[in-house]
């Protein structure tokens, strides 16, 4: 079980009507301590899952006033075992209704968006990350190492505004989704425009590598890969295991067949840069899919009843645009098949 400890500065209300609030989330521990200057930091021990229910309730209390302070910290470990103490106390409880049993473990919504947010941007790290992914990319292709490739892999930033994407259509949140269409967009153009330049001044047989040419043979196994390793990775950050997203950007090729593409693109492959480009395209509409499915599948949806409700329709908006998008690039895939036997 993940644990979080909640402190919330304030000036407004008292310790006992601030637990009153919170008699239906179940609170491990409460700790009040009044500060010198006259506010009073009180101090939540509680799962993860429930955050967002604490959150939603003070900002609600706290709502006509802008002296107050919400943080959440992550807890490594408590003794003793408040697990264990959690199960000793609900197996005398007998029978309880479905509403009360235990949620599926997770981090809450704003977690998440403290995660997803920040890579999803368009900044100058993101920028430099994207030149220098592309750089170790387009080197891996044309010297046909497939070592290097993975290191680009590993630290290129795409991963993060496709994620964004996929949080944005659950949640209904457009100016995140904008902001991420922005960074995807400006991410694709950088590692394109470095394949081309890399192509160029790159000798004929470096260009046609094994590595660049395999980014043109597309085949229906790619998306198979894609949903799953996009599935891998909305469920890592939905369950707090981020660790495991270093696999994901492994499995899924973002930036190499952008790289690939432009490549030959400069050596007037037209034919196989279009593969290339296509086999991005099922990666990018993949992993928003399945991330969009994930995420709903694991509770991550606004509280507040008239955003959910702008949500669900940004949510089957979203799903149907991606399944028209991926049923297209199927038939490109069909397409660029033929093309392949035809030359």
């Amino acid at each position: 079980m993940s644990l979080r400890l909640v402190e919330i500065f304030h000036q407004k209300g008292n310790p006992d009507d601030l637990k009153f609030l919170l008699q239906d989330v179940p609170i491990y521990e409460f700790w009040v301590d009044t500060l010198p200057n006259g506010r009073i930091n009180v101090r939540l021990l509680l799962s993860a899952r429930d955050v967002d229910k604490v959150i939603d309730v003070f900002k609600s209390f706290f709502k006509d006033q802008d002296h107050y302070r919400i943080v959440v910290l992550p807890v490594d470990a408590s003794v003793p075992r408040v697990k264990e103490e959690h199960q000793e106390e609900t197996a005398g409880n007998g029978d309880e209704d479905e509403d009360e049993k235990t949620p599926t473990d997770g981090i809450g919504i704003e977690e998440l968006y403290q995660k997803i947010s920040p890579s999803a941007l368009l900044t100058k790290q993101f920028v430099s990350l994207a030149i220098l992914s592309s750089i170790v990319a387009a080197i891996g292709l044309l010297k046909d190492d497939v070592a290097v490739i993975i290191g680009s892999m590993v630290i290129a930033p795409l991963l993060g505004p496709f994620v964004g994407l996929a949080l944005a259509s659950v949640m209904g949140d457009f100016d995140l989704m904008k902001k991420s269409l922005a960074t995807v967009m400006a991410g694709g153009l950088i590692a394109v425009t470095i394949g081309w330049i890399s192509g160029t001044f790159a000798p004929l047989n470096m260009a046609l590598s094994n590595e660049v040419l395999s980014r043109a043979q597309l085949d229906f196994l790619f998306i198979l890969l894609a949903i799953t390793s996009g599935i891998a990775g909305a469920y890592s950050l939905a369950q707090d295991m981020a660790e495991a997203l270093v696999g994901v950007m492994m499995a899924v090729s973002i930036l190499p067949p952008l790289v690939a593409s432009g490549i030959m693109l400069s050596k007037a492959l037209y034919i196989q840069a279009s593969a290339a480009f296509i086999l991005f395209l099922i990666n990018a509409v993949c992993i928003n899919l399945s991330g969009v499915i994930t995420f709903a599948a694991s509770g991550i949806r606004p509280m507040k009843v008239w955003e959910a409700k702008k949500a669900k329709r940004a949510f089957v908006y979203s799903v149907i645009i991606l399944i028209a998008c991926l049923a297209l690039l199927a038939l490109a895939i069909s397409v660029e098949q033929r093309l392949a036997t035809q030359l």
